[in-house]
């Protein structure tokens, strides 16, 4: 086949692709533009007009910060993402090194017996985490709801940290033990350093599936819930908001996640690039 056909067809396969992801962000804004009279009196693709935009704007985002208080929510979701994020990564940093570069018996056992909890649909964890929590008087906590966030992070967190160590040469930990380093200074001092692009992609990967997590902030706590259970509250029966105010809603939430895309993008791509090679 012709190499310019191809390359014609590979972009406009991508221009699709990047159409579709593109939809939902432009309906989104299209939509906050509006007031909810102009909502649902215009039709969707209609903008008002231009002299009203900031007042809609100032409406609905101010709606969905002060009356449906998502701020707290906000807080809430950025430390379980971050905690998330750092904490399993450097779980999954010592697990690999260990499963890798120590010998331990069976490692490909204890690999198994740690990354099969991906395997299982989550709702199956809920009614023993609660009870586990409950125990520990961590039920409605923020420290309980950081405890689960990272270890329902650590199985992934592994299976890339354990397949970017493999890329890792053996020779490097051998000589560090026989200049007199112990297993804790070649951790800390070679295999967190060469894993940077890893850390990368773990932290972005769980940040922002923690950021997007529903199911156990609604759960398991009631006080200190994520701010996705602020959104999912805006649609309620009872304190259902419009349309305009629940995507501005959307929008606030939206922001640290591409925030965080937009700042680690080269090392995400580096790191995500290195890890899928090798």
């Amino acid at each position: 086949m012709n190499k310019a056909l191809v390359k014609t067809l590979i972009y406009l396969v991508l221009t699709l692709f990047a159409l579709v992801w593109v939809f939902p962000f432009l309906t989104t804004f299209i939509t906050i533009l509006k007031s909810p009279e102009d909502f649902a009196e215009l039709s969707f693709w209609q903008l008002p007009q231009l002299k009203n935009i900031p007042g809609n704007l100032w409406f609905n985002f101010g709606y969905a910060l002060q009356k449906a208080k998502i701020v707290r929510n906000l807080f809430n979701s950025l430390l379980y993402a971050g905690s998330a994020g750092v904490g399993s990564a450097f779980i999954a940093a010592m697990a690999a090194f260990s499963l890798v570069f120590l010998r331990l018996r069976k490692p490909q056992t204890w690999f198994i017996s740690i990354f099969i909890g991906n395997l299982f649909p989550f709702q199956m964890f809920l009614i023993p985490l609660y009870i586990f929590l409950s125990s520990l008087g961590l039920f409605d906590t923020r420290t309980g709801l950081i405890i689960i966030y990272v270890g329902i992070c650590v199985p992934f967190a592994l299976f890339v940290y354990r397949n970017y160590a493999f890329t890792i040469p053996r020779e490097i930990f051998d000589a560090s033990k026989v200049d007199g380093a112990s297993s804790w200074g070649a951790f800390f001092r070679i295999f967190l350093p060469m894993s940077v692009p890893a850390f990368t992609v773990v932290f972005i990967f769980q940040f922002i599936w923690t950021w997007n997590d529903l199911l156990f902030g609604l759960v398991l706590s009631e006080r200190y819930r994520p701010v996705m259970t602020a959104l999912s509250k805006l649609m309620g029966s009872r304190g259902g908001v419009p349309a305009t105010v629940y995507l501005a809603g959307a929008a606030i939430a939206a922001v640290p996640t591409i925030i965080i895309l937009l700042t680690l993008q080269k090392q995400f791509v580096r790191g995500f690039t290195i890890t899928a090679e090798k």
